[in-house]
């Protein structure tokens, strides 16, 4: 399996990136260096001009292998150059002596300035065609090209790839920028092969090449490929023509998937590891736009360069209206068509539609902030703040933002990790981390919460159960699940039920069974309310075991339904009177006498009929019925068949 160019695993595990305008040399300069003709399609060595990206292997003594991408300069393959500059580490800027520089060579600059490369090497090809005066004129205003950018003090070597002077140069000068220079794209998280090429090779099948960041792949491993999600397996591994068991981060590879038809997939897809990835339309992106850019005011058309992906888009200002010439600032990217993998860190590149002199049709880049964004108003000041963190790049704090502005629901770690592009083990230390902090807390199903939202969430909760005890003064408490009820909708169960019970083990709160209520709170009966109760009591000590029912009550006391029961509670739990099955309210001291004498009874006689347990109460059937009912609910006997018999351990109702 071959992708058509000498494709072994760099020793460095860095990729080496050309840049530069149309026929300034860059694939001769790769060959003399590398002894590859990266032109591998027929128009290609016809035109004499690069059209796709091409691979090569460069072995330099005191830097190991690294893989070389050589990119097109032509300005209407921008598209291209982009997808291969994204996945470098080092930048080789190629400038023709005889002709210095010209407008794709700002443009590529830009593009790598943009793309976070702060490495590399400037190469004045053509050095024989061009007399020491020109050299030292294009070697003046390349340094000024680069004086704002991050390339600026790259070393500049004067070579001719005809001639061979100042290749063993540029080969030391590579070599020093290789030894300081550290890799530029993620080395940990999901693995990520960003496709550039597909092809199909006779007796392999489908095959795909890129540059791998994140995580290593193994052969055999089950993959899928992003946005479309097709699940495959990694049948072969390549790098620079070498069979491979695995590929680490950093490496040009080709991979043979099994099982995908050609038409399944598409330049700019993510081949990862299964549930590895989450994809969206949208992202909150720090947005650089050049300073020879059109000023740009509202929403903005653009087209998307991530990766090896291309997409329309549109840009919206956050905390501003447009965009202007020289400006960085937060932006809401959203994107049209098939959603895009994406991670913090990112990098991007978006152009306009028509050319605009000195930088193309590039208008700008940046880099992704957070590609799972809040459904918030980008005018929210808060919004900004949280983008500023993410900017910052502390790693426990992005995790303490993305948990914080996630408010009442929490968020899983699962989650976190899929969003941040995190292990599983990296997101629970930092979790973690924070929870030793005091920042975060975890309720019980694996939510996380901001600590200053559980505090806020729990002072909601304390609030609805006072507002519950000022309205009901005389009832103990409140339903548990009326108390959650009062949350926000946004408020999960697991956390709601997790902030209560924090309440609870705080000392704030009670609860009993389905019931709770502020630790502080002690019922209390209003006047009319206590004259009532005084009443009930004493008319139920007179009634003994003939007790009054609930709608006698109600229509003697002259109350509402709702009063009376209030009532009825309230001196059931003072111990005054018990209820029984009929909705029956009796004195607590004859159901007593009555439990005394059904124990008597059964001690002496081991069980008791119906008519027999009737005339040992001595009452009509309205009442006897439920008493017996009573003494089954209160654990003194138990009915078995046609008869009840003594429960074991039957004691007194204290």
């Amino acid at each position: 399996m071959s992708d058509g160019a000498e494709e072994t695993q760099p020793g460095q595990g860095l990729v080496l990136g050309t840049a530069g305008h149309i026929d300034h040399g860059k694939t001769s300069l790769i060959r003399a260096l590398t002894g590859v003709n990266t032109d591998r399609l027929p128009e290609e060595k016809a035109r004499g001009i690069t059209i796709e990206l091409g691979f090569a292997a460069l072995d330099l003594p005191g830097a190991g292998r690294i893989s070389v991408v050589d990119v097109p300069g032509h300005e209407g393959l921008v598209r291209t150059m982009v997808s291969g500059a994204s996945g470098i580490d080092l930048l080789l800027l190629v400038v023709a002596a005889d002709e210095s520089v010209m407008p794709q060579t700002r443009e590529h600059v830009a593009i790598c300035h943009l793309l976070g490369i702060e490495r590399g090497v400037v190469a004045l090809t053509k050095s024989d065609l061009a007399d020491e005066e020109l050299i030292e004129l294009s070697r003046e205003e390349v340094s000024e090209l680069l004086a704002e950018t991050h390339l600026a003090d790259s070393p500049i070597v004067a070579v001719s790839a005809e001639t061979g002077e100042g290749i063993d140069d540029l080969k030391s000068a590579l070599t020093e920028a290789i030894q300081k220079t550290p890799p530029r794209t993620t080395r940990s998280g999901p693995p990520r092969l960003p496709i550039d090429r597909i092809f199909a090779m006779r007796g392999f099948g489908t095959v795909v090449t890129g540059t791998l960041v994140g995580d290593s792949l193994k052969r055999g491993q089950n993959v899928e490929v992003h946005p479309s999600g097709i699940p495959t397996r990694i049948r072969g591994l390549q790098t620079h023509g070498d069979e491979a068991e695995s590929v680490s981060p950093g490496v040009r590879c080709a991979v043979n998937l099994q099982n995908v038809d050609l038409e399944d997939l598409h330049r700019g897809d993510v081949v990862t590891l299964p549930q590895a990835l989450l994809t969206t339309d949208r992202a909150d992106v720090h947005l650089h736009w050049l300073s020879d850019a059109p000023a740009r005011d509202g929403i903005t058309a653009v087209e998307l360069l991530a990766g090896t992906a291309e997409r329309r888009a549109r840009l919206a200002g956050i905390d501003q209206t447009g965009f202007q010439p020289g400006s960085a600032g937060f932006a809401r990217l959203h994107i049209d068509g098939p959603r895009l993998a994406l991670l913090p860190g990112d990098r991007f590149i978006v152009r306009g539609f028509s050319k605009t002199q000195g930088a193309g049709a590039t208008l700008g880049g940046g880099i992704v902030l957070d590609a799972h964004p809040p459904p918030r108003r980008r005018s929210d000041p808060r919004l900004a703040e949280e983008l500023e963190q993410l900017l910052a790049e502390d790693p426990e704090e992005c995790v303490q933002v993305r948990v914080e502005r996630t408010g009442f629901e929490g968020l899983e770690q699962k989650t976190l990790a899929l969003e941040m592009g995190l292990s599983q083990g990296e997101a629970e230390e930092r979790l973690h981390a924070l929870k030793e902090q005091g920042a975060l807390l975890k309720s019980g199903r694996d939510q996380w919460i901001d600590a200053s939202v559980m505090t806020r969430l729990e002072a909601q909760l304390l609030s609805a159960l006072e507002d519950f005890h000022a309205q009901q003064p005389m009832r103990p408490g409140m339903q548990k699940a009326s108390v959650l009820a009062s949350l926000p909708e946004n408020v999960s169960t697991p956390v709601a039920e997790f902030a209560l019970q924090r309440l609870v083990e705080a000392g704030k709160v009670e609860s009993r069974s389905d019931v709770a209520w502020l630790a502080s709170h002690e019922a209390r009966l209003d006047p009319e309310a206590e004259s009532a109760a005084k009443r009930m009591v004493e008319e139920a000590r007179s009634a003994g075991l003939e007790a009054t029912g609930t709608r006698e009550w109600i229509e003697s006391l002259g109350i509402s339904n709702e009063r009376f029961r209030d009532l009825a509670a309230h001196l059931e739990r003072q111990g005054d009177l018990i209820r029984a099955p009929g909705d029956l309210w009796f004195d607590r001291q004859a159901i007593e006498k009555l439990r005394d004498q059904v124990i008597g009874y059964l001690e002496e006689h081991g069980e008791i009929d119906t008519s027999n347990y009737k005339t040992l109460i001595g009452t009509s059937r309205r009442t006897a019925m439920p008493l017996m009912e009573l003494m089954d609910e209160l654990h003194i006997t138990r009915r078995q068949g046609d008869v009840r018999v003594l429960r074991p351990g039957a004691s007194n109702l204290e």
